[in-house]
């Protein structure tokens, strides 16, 4: 458990660093994020719906093939074997994201007043410094959710759907022209620099509002 725990601080750490969660409003034009890798210019955007089609195709026959996998669990069903046999109680887990999510609005209030009665830079920083310590508190906490049910039929599903995303809403800039940097899924799950796609499908995440 101390293990899945700094490993999700780590996550955390990582996800606010590379992709400046805080900044990543600035980066959105036009429903498409641009950035470059290697002196090369690409973008991620919202799918079009011949590509929502296909997502949402590709998305049913996976999901055919993980419920005949009878070794795959259900989150639910995971859920219950985490509690019986491991002593891991995720609805506390869950409960306490709930509670640090209150306790972070009562505090946003408070900061509200502060501001609009100009009590001081001092008591600003106080309040900003203590909504991000709940805000990493309640992200450490869902990351070491998602660890702990990664292997669910639901998280595979997920993951395979942002994969998907990523793979039809990349584009890359060339001769001047936006064009799809994948045409077969087989290439994107083939192709080398796992940089790209990592920066790609973190953008294309945030693009989606996913």
């Amino acid at each position: 458990m101390e293990e899945r725990l700094e490993e999700a601080k780590k996550i955390v750490e990582d996800m606010e660093k590379e992709t400046e969660l805080n900044n990543i409003e600035s980066l959105i034009k036009d429903n498409t994020i641009e950035f470059i890798h290697e002196e090369k210019k690409y973008r991620v955007r919202l799918l079009t719906q011949g590509e929502r089609d296909e997502l949402d195709q590709m998305r049913r026959k996976k999901f055919g093939q993980l419920i005949q996998d009878k070794d795959i669990l259900l989150e639910k069903d995971l859920i219950k074997i985490l509690k019986e046999i491991r002593g891991l109680d995720l609805e506390i887990t869950r409960e306490e994201v709930k509670k640090l999510g209150a306790e972070e609005f009562d505090l946003m209030l408070k900061l509200g007043e502060a501001i609009s009665k100009n009590e001081g830079e001092t008591i600003l920083k106080t309040y900003e410094d203590q909504i991000t310590e709940l805000k990493n508190k309640k992200r450490i906490l869902r990351v070491q959710e998602t660890l702990l049910l990664e292997f669910s039929l639901e998280n595979q599903l997920f993951n395979y759907v942002l994969m998907i995303i990523t793979y039809l809403s990349l584009d890359e800039l060339k001769d001047g022209k936006w064009q799809r940097l994948f045409t077969k899924f087989e290439d994107f799950k083939d192709y080398k620099d796992n940089k790209l796609l990592e920066q790609a499908g973190t953008y294309s995440t945030l693009l989606q509002g996913i």
